[in-house]
């Protein structure tokens, strides 16, 4: 006998799906709505990261603090996207890039007069006089070409026996 359902076993669900599923992560909806501790729990933890990534841009204050701030923020991104994938209740540690020291202050120093310690340039050489250029003879006269010749008038073919003369085109308007 055949069968007239589907098996189920012969759904497809794509791997990522399947690997959240087998491991636990994904809870179903009920359960999350549920349990208002944890709810609380996340909307707290969403409410912190928002006011650390304020803080994260304020205190940026040049160039390097900004790369360590792309950084800090990829390496959060990526720990968030693993966390999403592991069994519930597990947590990563976060990942904390080391700051950088803070640096003193340096003071106003002077500089000492080195202008007695480099010799004076030498003046330039005079630049010689540039000669006149001179003058540019006149072109000698171009002679007269010879007439050209009439061309013989080109005499007219016999005609071909057999075959008739064409007539005369009309004039295009």
């Amino acid at each position: 006998m055949h069968r007239t359902k589907p098996s189920r076993a012969r759904l497809l669900v794509p791997s990522a799906l399947a690997v959240v599923i087998l491991t636990g992560a994904a809870a179903p909806a009920g359960a999350a709505d549920g349990d208002g501790s944890a709810a609380l729990n996340g909307r707290v933890a969403s409410v912190q990261q928002q006011v650390d990534k304020i803080e994260r841009r304020a205190a940026a204050a040049g160039p390097i603090d900004d790369l360590l701030a792309g950084l800090t923020k990829t390496i959060q991104d990526l720990l968030a996207s693993v966390g999403g994938l592991l069994p519930g209740g597990v947590k990563l540690p976060p990942i904390e890039l080391p700051k950088l020291p803070e640096l003193p202050e340096l003071p106003d120093l002077e500089l000492p007069d080195l202008s007695g310690l480099i010799p004076a340039l030498p003046a330039l050489p005079a630049v010689p006089a540039i000669p006149a250029v001179p003058a540019v003879p006149a072109a000698p006269a171009v002679p007269e070409l010879p007439a050209v010749p009439e061309l013989p008038a080109i005499p007219e073919l016999p005609a071909i026996p057999g075959i008739p003369d064409l007539p005369d085109l009309p004039a295009l308007p």
